[in-house]
């Protein structure tokens, strides 16, 4: 190869890629994506950023927002009204309610009566369905409703021990209650009524059925007095709940919650009053709390729960205990009975008041109930009600008879309410039946007996809400109120993580870019530059110098440069085509150089 065609080489353009571009021109190109990917990267993540701020404010908004339509969907639900959804379940409560009886028999009565110490047996349960239907409804113009409640109950074998006949050695309520009623009487008068008892074989221990027992059965002493004189004395049964079966327990004024949601179902008046007239001080003679079957709303932290129980003329109050569950699940708090409610004057100065008389205080544990019972042809049932098997009572009373094991969970008084709408889902009111016995002069049918508070019965009033009750609550009210409170968490969750994800994201995009452009080295050229990429400085491969320096034959004297392609102006094509438009037209010499 010549000189001249060596010469010929120099008018080439530098070596291109195969898309055409110089090696300068390239990296220039890749540049541009690099930004383009940053300002996408960029856009993403402050749109992230505002949704994650619009989710997590509607989130954070729903917390007061769905709690209040709750609550006033709650309130509209449990408000006593005869509108109301819940009228028909106030009205004629559905939830299956049982009622247990616990009988304790005596194993050693010809030792009892000659005064040792008693041997019991407890047999049972006994167990009988409870229905409670209101009636005699009054609605009253302050937010109130007056009612009655009839009670019934129904026998339930296949719940039981044994049938209602199974018989039970226990203590003759009629000769305790004579034995009582009578023993400030002159002697003559005492022998007398000892005699007429024996005539009809009345004794201090007596065997019966358990219906009897409970129920009430005809008393030989009473029939006899009822022929002898019917006006004084008309009754001729006797049994410890002769007046609780197809009768009410009262005349009740409750709160509606209608004006004050807080007190819904609160008792305002009993028998037509606000108190009592039967205890010794106005504390004692307080009706508190509600019946013990629903209460009001939206208790999430009480700590106490009174309850008033008609059956022993006295409220008590209900301790907050633990947190529980029904069967189904659903959360309740429970509350249990305390134990300073049955303690003396002694321990506790506030229960002075139902010493009757004040002077004659029980041992703790026990509560004097004969003046809340009703007379049976005007003698005073000597009634005494205790925690089963002496829960709670003085060592001395849980030691005066053999067989009892008092266990607190087994034995005490609890409630279990649902916070949100009040609705007691389960409870089991435990009581103890005990009558007073003493050996009285001249009443020879009290033998030798030691003076006891003998246990009769002890009995578990409960309820457990069923599965089909359970489905409807958690249908009509928990699951819409526990999906409401997932979307707001979730919203604020979600709405949070984006918005700290996008941020983080922003500052480790501009932690990027800053390091990217100090390898892109920016364009600082002159203006005439036409591209950045010659802002750098291109290595000298010696072709400029010999440009520079060339002598050019066929007077080619000069080189123009346009577009980046190299021109030689001698060597146009001779058809007069003088473009520029960067399109290399190359002569013969050009072209058999190219060969060469």
């Amino acid at each position: 190869m010549d000189n001249k065609a060596t010469e010929k080489t120099l008018f080439l353009p530098p070596e291109k890629d195969i898309n055409g571009y110089t090696s300068m021109s390239r990296r220039a190109s890749n540049r541009v994506p690099k930004k383009r990917t940053y300002k996408r990267w960029g856009i993403s993540m402050i749109l992230m950023l505002i949704v994650g701020l619009i989710m997590a404010a509607i989130g954070g908004a729903m917390f007061p927002v769905v709690d209040h339509i709750i609550r006033e969907q709650v309130k509209e639900r449990v408000i006593i009204s005869n509108t109301s959804e819940t009228y028909e379940i106030w009205q004629d409560v559905p939830v299956p309610v049982y009622m247990q009886f616990y009988m304790f028999n005596i194993g050693n009565p010809e030792e009892v009566i000659e005064g040792k110490t008693p041997y019991l047996e407890q047999i049972g349960p006994f167990t009988y369905r409870e229905r409670r239907v209101k009636f005699d409804i009054v609605w009253n113009d302050n937010s109130t409703v007056t009612y009655k409640q009839n009670r019934t109950f129904e026998f339930i074998p296949e719940m039981s021990v044994g049938k209602e006949d199974t018989k039970i050695t226990t203590i003759n309520p009629l000769i305790a209650t004579i034995a009582q009623n009578m023993q400030y009487l002159n002697g003559f008068v005492k022998t007398a009524i000892s005699l007429a008892l024996s005539s009809v074989n009345e004794d201090i221990i007596m065997t019966r059925p358990v219906h009897e027992v409970l129920w009430g059965y005809n008393d030989q002493a009473l029939s006899f007095l009822n022929r002898f004189d019917a006006k004084a004395f008309p009754t001729k049964k006797i049994g410890y709940f002769i007046r609780k079966n197809y009768t009410d327990d009262g005349v009740y004024t409750v709160n509606t919650g209608e004006t004050d949601i807080h007190r819904l179902a609160f008792i305002e008046r009993y028998n037509g009053a606000d108190s009592l007239d039967m205890w010794t001080t106005s504390w004692a003679n307080m009706v508190n709390g509600t019946d013990g079957t629903v209460g009001p709303p939206f208790r999430f932290d009480a700590e106490v729960s009174p309850v008033f129980v008609s059956d022993i003329c006295r409220s008590i109050k209900g301790i907050y205990r633990e947190n529980v569950k029904t069967p189904q699940g659903i959360e309740l708090r429970r509350f249990g009975g305390d134990r300073r409610d049955m303690e003396n004057a002694t321990m506790n100065p506030d229960n002075i008041g139902f010493c009757t008389p004040q002077t004659n205080c029980l041992p703790s544990g026990l509560l004097n109930s004969t003046l809340c019972q009703e007379p049976v042809d005007g003698f005073e049932l000597p009634v005494i009600f205790s925690f089963p098997h002496f829960l709670f009572a003085d060592q001395s009373v849980q030691e005066s008879v053999v067989g009892l094991n008092p266990v607190q969970h087994e034995h005490e008084t609890v409630i279990d309410q649902e916070p949100w709408t009040g609705l007691v889902l389960q409870v089991a009111k435990r009581l103890q039946i005990n009558m007073y016995v003493q050996q009285v002069a001249q009443i020879g049918q009290t033998h030798k007996i030691q003076t006891l508070f003998f246990p009769i019965l002890w009995l578990n009033e409960s309820s457990v809400v069923d599965d089909h009750w359970a489905s409807k609550l958690q249908d009509e009210l928990f699951t819409p109120m526990n999906l409401a409170h997932i979307t707001k968490i979730g919203l604020l969750v979600i709405g949070g993580f984006m918005v700290v994800f996008s941020a983080v994201m922003l500052v480790w995009r501009r932690h990027l870019m800053g390091k990217a452009r100090e390898s892109w080295d920016e364009p600082n050229s002159s203006p005439s530059s036409k591209d950045a990429v010659y802002d750098k400085p291109v290595e000298d491969d010696g072709r400029a110098s010999v440009i520079s320096n060339i002598s050019l034959e066929d007077g080619r004297n000069s080189v123009d440069a346009f577009d980046g392609n190299w021109y030689d102006p001698a060597g146009y094509e001779e058809d007069g085509n003088d473009s520029t438009s960067g399109n290399l037209h190359r002569n013969k010499d050009t072209e058999q150089l190219l060969k060469s």
